[in-house]
């Protein structure tokens, strides 16, 4: 049965869950499969999976074992599939220490004797043997020295001093360190940390940026590299044949590769037009005829017909002519008129109205004053 704390009131949702579960069929059998991974700059240990049948490659990547294989596998016992059946993700167990796998494993192996004679015992021995084989005693002696820092320069110093004590200072003597520096040395890093000092004055504790090194390395790098692909493209821009040669006094290492990735200019994604849909009737209707003239495979009489239907379209429209629409119904046809910028649908849908059966004149002629003496817009 699954293990719960003594004392613990479940809430109904989790009553709720534990009852879905618990009517479950169990599953028939399990394997526990067991993974040895060497050290890194994390000691070495073994993995113990637990359902391993269920577990894909991909799974164990997050620890580095999605191309390794078991050096050791035994089937789960009915109380670890039972313990196991409440599960609702992957579960697996880690060791560091010989002592605690074989403790646990020893009351696994009595369970395994019992419901399989010999079992347990033989899969104990032969974990045992790997004892030698995986050692999990930490060496980190072994693991490649840590390379010595080179001696920071001044600049370095500097800035390092001012991350460490930078919070310490007020507003006015940040202000004061930032006017000197900006009229003396002008170091890009020491100026990030200064002005990002200064800012954090105007901001809540919550918002403000933390001083790091490596950050503010990255911002003088990319600063730089702007600084020197714009110089570039101005100098390239004024003298193309002798660029090269120009760019060089000041940038003795430059190369045609650098100069080649700086005056590539990224396509601007051209801005897409807005324009407003067509909705009116007689557009609607110039559309597809013009769509028919230039796709459709047309005979000389249809051709015509359409270009004629086109003209007498256009010019309607460039009149502002309201909209005739003759419907025939029991045997008396009536043309309804509506406004020359009346909206295709509307018509649909008047004209699926009019195709009721049973519809009358009178029914259709009130519904057309709704429509046409309407203040809102059908």
């Amino acid at each position: 049965m699954v293990k719960i704390k003594e004392g613990y009131v479940m809430s109904q949702r989790e009553r709720e869950e534990y009852e879905r579960q618990n009517v479950l069929p169990r599953k028939a059998s399990g394997r526990v499969d067991y993974y040895f991974k060497p050290q890194t700059k994390y000691p070495p240990r073994i993995y113990v999976f637990m359902h391993a049948e269920t577990w894909c490659d991909r799974n164990r990547r997050p620890m580095g074992l999605h191309t390794a294989f078991p050096f050791l596998s035994r089937p789960m016992t009915k109380g670890e599939i039972e313990y196991h059946h409440f599960d609702w993700r992957l579960c697996y167990h880690q060791y560091e220490d010989w002592n605690r796998l074989l403790y646990a494993e020893e009351k696994e192996a009595e369970d395994l004797d019992l419901e399989m004679e010999g079992a347990g015992t033989e899969f104990l021995n032969q974990l045992k043997s790997f004892r030698e084989k995986f050692p999990l005693n930490a060496d980190l002696g072994k693991l490649p020295p840590v390379p010595p820092e080179l001696p920071a320069d001044e600049e370095t110093v500097y800035l390092r001093e001012l991350i460490d004590t930078g919070d310490a200072l007020s507003g006015a003597e940040v202000a004061k360190l930032l006017d000197d520096e900006l009229k003396t040395q002008k170091r890009p890093a020491v100026l990030i940390a200064l002005r990002q000092l200064y800012q954090n004055f105007g901001k809540p504790d919550d918002k403000q940026s933390p001083l790091a090194e490596q950050a503010i390395r990255r911002k003088v790098e990319l600063q730089q590299q702007r600084t020197r692909r714009n110089f570039v493209r101005r100098v390239w821009q004024k003298n193309k044949l002798f660029a090269m040669e120009e760019i060089r006094v000041k940038y003795p290492d430059y190369t045609a590769n650098m100069l080649a990735a700086d005056l590539h200019q990224k396509k601007k994604t051209a801005k897409r037009k807005k324009h407003k849909p067509v909705t009116d009737l007689r557009q609607c209707q110039l559309q597809k005829l013009a769509h028919r003239l230039k796709y459709a495979q047309l005979d000389e009489k249809d051709y015509h017909d359409t270009c004629n239907r086109i003209a007498i379209l256009q010019q309607a429209h460039s009149l502002r002519l309201p909209v005739p629409l003759l419907v025939n119904l029991q045997k008396e046809a009536l043309v309804y008129s509506f406004p020359w910028k009346i909206r295709e649908g509307v018509v649909k849908n008047f004209v699926t109205l009019a195709n009721k059966p049973g519809m009358t004149h009178q029914a259709l002629q009130e519904r057309h004053n709704e429509m046409v003496r309407s203040n809102y817009s059908y």
